[in-house]
């Protein structure tokens, strides 16, 4: 599953990698891998980011 819209759901909440990183637990690099589809998320990895996101899954 690649995450055509995180960077766009995490843009249109003006949150930066870091601070997202901050919320989800996850490293800024995983992040900007899964941003860039250098990186095949787990599904517990969307959850984390969709919460954080105020994101449906789907939006992702």
């Amino acid at each position: 599953m690649k995450l055509r819209g995180l960077r766009q759901a995490r843009q249109r909440r003006g949150i930066s990698i870091g601070q997202l990183a901050e919320l989800t637990g996850l490293r800024r690099d995983t992040i900007t891998h899964l941003e860039h589809g250098k990186e095949e998320p787990q599904s517990y990895v969307v959850h984390r980011l969709a919460v954080a996101l105020e994101a449906s899954v789907s939006d992702l």
